[in-house]
């Protein structure tokens, strides 16, 4: 596959008022791409940035505008300004455009646009003018006109709507038939409806990308709908329950390091590392494999004996003052691939969520009402309620790494950590992964930190990088 187009970081003005992005994406010749998102997400915005092109704010963009052809009810509207252009004026009002002329204009393939006419059953229209035509028959004829076409690159934006029911099926076994090489940009808010010959998804919130990659369209419909309760920006995080955990001062730092040493016989793993992490200052550590990721976060833990041979302030206790393990952990959420193999206690979805009011794999103890009513505020923040009470050995892995992420949170903690919260996920539940990651700190009431060594896992929220 050859790429067509390639936004890296763009930020793009569509129209004096619209602006689109920070994006990065890149469409590879044939793709068949399912763009996705809640109402007002930027999916238009984002099918007229490829069709026509837009002014680059910032970052960059190439191969724009592609040979394009569109099915919309905008594409419907700019052929009507058209014909009114040309033919208004004219002495002869029953002039304008006609289907035959219409479907023709696009150099079509004769053999695909017989077939197409005779599936449609457009012979008794092609003498017509074009602006005569019903709303259903309009959208046959946009339909035809682009399928048939040389053009490489189809843009379809809710191209079943104004069709009946047997023409819906017509559009889309005809899409099956005739799309081949073509890349294809699909719009389609009938997830039902979903064509099995896409391959690609791109997943929009807020006019950004918040998912791309390859998809599976007989596992998308949950997931989307999942997507949809993560990146809805109306739904708040659920308020946390009294706890009895000592309050953190405001301007408290969370984890201090001060000229931290760090070595393992004739390895020398940090030299000097000084670090701090505020309340609401989100952080991402990177770094390869071995390059000490694990040891940074036992040292926050307590979890490392160099803890005690550091100058180090956790929670406001200076380390090796006489605290507790026990006192730093109730400060902490932890989330890691290691604890996710490790879960392995039966019990219920809903059961999961509070244990982490008790810190226990399980639950040894009847929860209260609030506890229950708090479970059931993260199920339906994480898109799962309707499994509440089904078991969590049953659920994909990556709903339950979601679980286990909501059991962390449960009881608010000040600082989250997710070690490697994306390893051994698929594309499609790395996704959900990190909708929730950028759906917590927006909610800017647990601090995160978060570690990762894949690229694929970078964070537009998280604004502070710690690279080892």
């Amino acid at each position: 596959m050859s790429q067509l187009v390639t936004l890296d970081q763009a930020t793009v003005t569509v129209s004096e008022t619209t602006t689109f992005g920070p994006i990065t994406w890149q469409i590879e010749s044939g793709q068949k791409w399912f763009i996705a998102g809640r109402n007002g997400s930027g999916k238009s915005v984002l099918l007229e940035l490829i069709e026509r092109g837009g002014r680059v704010l910032s970052g960059a963009a190439a191969g724009i505008p592609q040979e394009v052809v569109v099915v919309s009810d905008a594409a419907h509207l700019a052929l009507i300004d058209r014909e009114r252009h040309q033919y208004d004026d004219s002495d002869d009002k029953l002039k304008g455009t006609s289907v035959a002329d219409l479907i023709t204009e696009l150099k079509p393939v004769d053999t695909v646009l017989t077939e197409l006419i005779r599936r449609f059953q457009l012979q008794p229209l092609l003498r017509q003018r074009f602006r005569q035509l019903s709303t259903g028959e309009t959208k046959k004829v946009l339909f035809v006109r682009a399928l048939a076409s040389e053009c490489s690159m189809l843009i379809l934006d809710e191209p079943l709507a104004g069709l009946d029911a047997a023409s819906q099926a017509v559009a889309l076994g005809s899409l099956a038939d005739f799309v081949g090489g073509k890349t294809v940009l699909l719009v389609l808010n009938d997830w039902a409806a979903l064509p099995d010959w896409v391959d690609h998804v791109a997943y929009l919130s807020d006019s950004r990308l918040a998912y791309q990659g390859p998809m599976n369209p007989a596992a998308a419909r949950s997931w989307l709908h999942q997507m949809v309760v993560l990146t809805n920006d109306t739904q708040a995080l659920p308020t946390p329950l009294p706890s009895s955990v000592p309050a953190l001062g405001a301007e408290q730092a969370l984890v201090e390091m001060r000229n931290v040493c760090v070595r393992f016989e004739d390895r020398q793993l940090f030299d000097g590392l000084n670090w701090r992490i505020d309340p609401g200052v989100h952080w991402q550590v990177a770094g390869a494999n071995g390059s000490g990721k694990t040891t940074l976060l036992s040292l926050i833990t307590g979890d490392s004996p160099h803890c005690y041979t550091n100058d180090l302030t956790v929670f406001g206790f200076k380390r090796g003052s006489g605290e507790s393990i026990w006192q730093i952990k109730q400060y902490i959420g932890y989330v890691s691939s290691a604890l996710h193999l490790a879960y392995r206690v039966s019990g219920t979805v809903e059961s999961i969520i509070i244990s982490g009011f008790f810190d226990s794999v399980g639950v040894y103890q009847r929860p209260t009402a609030p506890q229950k009513s708090a479970a059931a505020a993260w199920l339906a923040l994480i898109g799962l309620t309707q499994a509440r009470q089904q078991p969590f050995a049953q659920q994909s892995y990556g709903n339950q790494r979601l679980l286990l992420i909501a059991r962390a949170l449960v009881k608010q903690p000040a600082l989250l950590i997710l070690d490697e919260p994306c390893l051994g996920l698929d594309a499609f539940n790395r996704g959900l992964v990190l909708a929730l990651i950028e759906k917590l700190i927006q909610g800017n009431q647990t601090t995160v930190l978060y570690v990762s060594h894949d690229h694929r896992d970078q964070l537009p929220s998280i604004e502070n990088t710690l690279r080892l």
